[in-house]
């Protein structure tokens, strides 16, 4: 079954958008109206928004040594959970004139110190649709294991990333999924592999 909106783009009209507030993240304020399921236009309402880059997830994988490489890093929006350090996938923001697969490969080097071969898209999707503007583009990428020194810290000094390495064995990282891991694309990046490792195996196998 392919899903089809019920509406298009043009079925929504900005009347107003407002900047009212622009740091590391932008914030704006929309008064908009839609089309409604019965076919009338909505009461124009007001949205406040969180404006940022998109960005783009790696999950490393090692398929000769079958390898999963995942980090941990701080995260204050968490501050109220027993621990902010997150287990993660390698991901960073879409810089003006990149690709998908150059933020890929830069940022597995900037956090992971591995260089990525090969990449395998997974899916995007919109983190919090109700009040975020940015899209994930998840990926899979081929790393050597081989070369990986999970005794080293990554991560940017100018940017304050102070990041550990999690070596494990594909099986071990997909059983993270049976405990609270918390952080969403890791979540859904390692779903996405459970269910479509033996096929990716297969395919780089074949290349």
């Amino acid at each position: 079954m392919k899903f089809t909106p019920s509406y298009r783009r043009e079925d929504v009209e900005v009347l107003k958008d407002e900047c009212v507030y622009k740091g590391f993240f932008e914030m704006r304020k929309l008064t908009l109206r839609h089309r409604k399921f019965n076919g009338d236009w909505s009461q124009p309402m007001t949205r406040e928004m969180m404006v940022r880059d998109d960005a783009v997830c790696v999950l490393l994988f090692d398929p000769k040594a079958d390898k999963v490489l995942l980090i941990e890093q701080f995260r204050p929006a968490v501050l109220r959970n027993s621990s902010p350090w997150l287990l993660e996938l390698v991901a960073g923001m879409v810089e003006e004139g990149e690709q998908d697969e150059d933020v890929a490969r830069r940022e597995a080097m900037e956090e992971a110190g591995v260089e990525v071969k090969r990449l395998e898209y997974m899916f995007k999707f919109v983190p919090s649709p109700g009040g975020l503007v940015e899209y994930l583009r998840m990926y899979a990428g081929e790393f050597d294991a081989s070369l990986v020194d999970v005794t080293r810290t990554h991560g940017l000094d100018d940017e304050n990333e102070d990041i550990k390495l999690h070596l494990m064995t594909s099986q071990e990282a997909i059983d993270l999924l049976r405990q609270d891991i918390e952080n969403a694309s890791t979540i859904m990046g390692l779903q996405w592999f459970a269910l479509n490792k033996t096929e990716l195996v297969k395919k780089w196998q074949a290349a």
